[in-house]
């Protein structure tokens, strides 16, 4: 197998109009297959005509973006009942304390909570975000007209 050839980009069927992968694909040295039946683009279309074949980089996008929420406001006690029910993973502490939760929504999302300026908040996102990624969304939606030097 040549680096150009199919077989080592991994891809996936889609169906794009619920955000949903069908099914991963491999390439059976003519055309790419579904991973249980083997049936290919063509044949698959003959019972759903959207689905798409699509890269696997592609396929995890979507599937992550069908998870995701935005952060909202929530009280002490939600964030503490979360914090005890699951073991954290990444918990950090700062100018903004996060953790994450073990439990995963779907494809890479999970449940991020933090703790910032008093406040509590929630959101799904990608498990992959950094304490950073979480300070900065955190700020961006609910502190964006703070500023340490607004002379206010």
């Amino acid at each position: 197998m040549n680096s150009t050839s199919p077989a080592v980009q991994p891809k996936a069927f889609i169906i794009p109009s619920r955000q949903e992968i069908y099914s991963w694909a491999r390439w059976n040295g003519l055309e790419w297959v579904s991973t249980f039946g083997d049936a290919g683009l063509d044949e698959m279309r003959h019972y759903c005509a959207e689905i798409q074949l699509v890269s696997e980089a592609e396929a995890m996008a979507m599937e992550n973006a069908r998870y995701r929420k935005p952060w909202e406001e929530i009280s002490e006690e939600r964030y503490i009942d979360q914090l005890e029910v699951l073991p954290p993973v990444d918990w950090h502490w700062g100018a903004c304390e996060s953790f994450k939760s073990s439990e995963m929504y779907g494809g890479d999302v999970t449940s991020i909570f933090a703790k910032c300026r008093g406040r509590f908040f929630e959101c799904r996102d990608l498990i992959s975000l950094t304490p950073g990624d979480i300070l900065e969304g955190i700020k961006t939606a609910f502190f964006a007209g703070d500023s340490v030097n607004s002379g206010h």
